[in-house]
């Protein structure tokens, strides 16, 4: 029988199969506290390196994909240095702010579009790992599937399907000319007389010296989304380590064998390969790991909570009949699945009929309409959330005594902690995993890496030789900061207002988290003063129509005269307000396991004098498809006069 060995640190192992033995409500809460207790760190976010902010570690970012000849120099581009509008960034959302403004009436050809990536994709272009595909369903996460006629292979696609499809996204709108990769936004300053943005780009074209351009743009995109930025752990020895390694958002099929269309590791072989992490990346990888490494070390800080998949292909016929059965089909079908994420009642139907669709406590992060309006209804309603929550975290745990055949090593892989801290996994195979004679479970009992040498990783007292390290620890957190801080660029706003001290200091002043009254013609992609939701680009889409509607009807009231726009400043301060007014349904976040959802833990330190700025600077409390009605009902009421039109 194949058994996979374990390393246990600092605590003995808990043996035998258990059948969930912890049976009353508040045995679960204080096992969820203890091993919480474990996994604070006084450093907070601060345990992890941001690559990007650090010269001796941007190796770790550089690009693995770019077709040098396939990036079109910046100055050819802007032959007169400036534009109409500047999208940044080239992934999902900066492509449906494109599509939704050429709808509103602006020329493909007045429209550019930047991405420091080599091509279209964001998050897919940089992410290629073995084993990778989206976890939300194809059919509600592929934006413009009516308009495209397009049928996903898969109920869950592939990174390539989805990078391939963006490309047709781009090709079909008459965009894919217009892009401009290895370029970014260092500085963006309003020109108030000018009634636009002046924009300091620089493209560094990989075997070229960097170029800079000075451009003018009437009206600027932050399309530059939140999943791109990786990060290390904060640990000594990773620049002392002689072997391979590599951060898994730039995988490195050169060393591993294989490519993004063949998973084949070949050059593994012989190795023996230390996989960092096991959130929603490490789940992906492990499994495609397992199969070619000579040995597989799996470290693990805190055990993902995985549930199933079941993935399969699209029958094109049930497709059409089952699925794309009217107009509006697919609105229809992300309005079923973010219904059945809500602790009232439901459609009679559910149409994605998967593991999201039954993990209703996801309102905890994605926000409910009948969540607690006042300080006071947040211990009844955190109290219900665990209530509803329990029956599902057990099956979890009962799943892994099922699939996993050591004892000790099932015990290790139990998630404690509610569904809604850690972001959930969904995998067939990765928990039968540790069934292999090649793999080992390093369990650090929640306290992570402790170093690197020269040629082995260390975990307590213990070294660990190694040919491979692969760190699969994400990115940097896509909460924290402004839009100018995510895109690394200084923002500089009316008044000279500085968009990342600004922010810092008194928080967003948006109309619907679209655009900023100290930021004129300028549109922003969320999600904070926006939404968030299981299927993000549903946000991503309706806030680039709203936008789209608001550039419109702006551009209408000026006559054709070129013009200058923002909310008003009552309307910025009431939606602030409104923010902050529904803050109290992400209350649950407090008491978590550290994760990016609540800043490490760090969301429960914020100063007193602070916590009004965090709150107005969240998300939409009352979940998104009541933010998305909101938005709705603007438009319908022809609401425009919030928004400052002046020429």
């Amino acid at each position: 029988m194949a058994t996979a060995m374990t390393a246990t640190v600092n605590k003995a192992p808990i043996g035998g199969h258990q059948n969930e033995d912890l049976t009353t409500f508040e045995e679960v809460t204080q096992r969820y506290l203890k091993e919480r207790q474990k996994r604070l760190r006084e450093e907070g976010d601060a345990q992890y390196i941001d690559v990007s902010l650090f010269d001796e570690y941007r190796h770790f970012q550089d690009d693995p994909w770019v077709a040098p000849a396939a990036v079109k120099d910046i100055k050819t581009q802007f032959p007169d240095s400036r534009c109409e509008m500047l999208i940044i960034g080239a992934g999902l959302a900066g492509l449906l702010y494109a599509v939704r403004m050429i709808e509103a009436g602006v020329r493909p050809q007045d429209i550019r579009i930047i991405d420091r990536a080599g091509g279209f994709g964001g998050t897919w272009y940089w992410n290629r790992h073995p084993g990778l595909t989206c976890d939300v369903e194809s059919y509600c996460y592929l934006p413009l599937l009516e308009e495209t006629g397009y049928i996903p292979k898969h109920k869950y696609s592939h990174s390539e399907e989805i990078r391939e499809y963006m490309n047709h996204i781009a090709e079909k709108w008459g965009v894919s000319e217009l892009a401009i990769f290895q370029t970014e936004a260092q500085k963006l300053q309003w020109d108030e007389a000018g009634k636009g943005w002046k924009v300091d780009l620089i493209q560094h074209r990989k075997g070229e010296p960097s170029q800079t351009l000075n451009i003018r743009a009437s009206f600027v995109v932050m399309g530059n989304g939140l999943a791109h930025w990786p990060k290390l752990p904060d640990i000594p020895g990773i620049l002392d380590y002689k072997g391979d390694v590599f951060q898994a958002s730039r995988w490195a099929y050169d060393l591993t064998g294989g490519s993004p269309l063949d998973p084949s590791l070949t050059k593994l072989k012989d190795k023996r390969v230390a996989v960092i992490g096991t959130g929603a990346t490490g789940v992906q990888i492990i499994p495609q790991l397992a199969q070619w490494a000579k040995h597989l070390y799996v470290v693990q800080r805190t055990p993902a909570s995985v549930s199933y998949r079941g993935q399969k292909e699209t029958d094109p016929e049930w497709f059409r009949k089952e699925v794309a059965t009217s107009k509006g089909w697919q609105r229809e079908r992300t309005k079923n699945f973010h219904r059945h994420i809500s602790l009232g009642k439901k459609p009679p139907i559910n149409l994605v009929d998967d593991e999201w669709t039954r993990a209703p406590t996801l309102v905890s992060i994605t926000g409910h309409v009948d969540g607690p309006k006042s300080a006071e209804e947040v211990p009844a309603y955190v109290q219900k959330l665990n209530e509803v929550d329990r029956p599902r975290q057990k099956l979890i745990r009962e799943r892994v005594d099922q699939e996993v055949k050591d004892p000790v090593v099932a015990e290790k892989l139990k998630p404690w902690y509610q569904t809604w801290c850690k972001r959930p996994c969904f995998h067939d195979e990765y928990l039968k995993t540790f069934n292999r004679d090649n793999v080992t479970l390093v369990d650090t009992d929640g306290k992570g890496l402790d170093a690197l040498t020269t040629d082995s990783f260390v975990v307590g007292h213990q070294s660990y030789p190694v040919d491979m390290v692969i760190f699969a620890t994400g990115y940097r957190n896509p909460l924290a900061g402004s839009v100018a801080d995510k895109a690394k660029a200084s923002i500089t706003g009316r008044n000279g207002i500085s968009m990342s001290d600004e922010w810092a200091e008194n928080g967003p002043k948006t109309l619907h988290g679209v655009i900023d009254y100290n930021f004129p013609n300028m549109f922003q992609s969320g999600p904070l003063q926006a939404s968030n939701g299981g299927v993000y680009v549903s946000m991503s889409d309706a806030l680039s129509t709203h936008s789209a509607y608001i550039f419109q009807q702006a551009k209408r009231k000026a006559g054709g005269k070129p013009f200058a726009m923002a909310p008003t400043a009552e309307a910025a301060e009431n939606w602030g307000t409104q923010i902050e007014m529904r803050a109290f349904s992400f209350a649950a976040a407090f008491g978590c396991t550290p994760s990016f959802f609540n800043l490490e833990g760090g969301i429960e330190h914020i100063p007193a004098e602070k916590q009004a700025v965090k709150a107005r600077s969240g998300v939409w409390g009352a979940g998104f498809e009541d933010f998305s009605k909101k938005l709705e009902t603007w438009r319908a009421d022809d609401n425009i006069r919030d928004i400052d039109v002046w020429i």
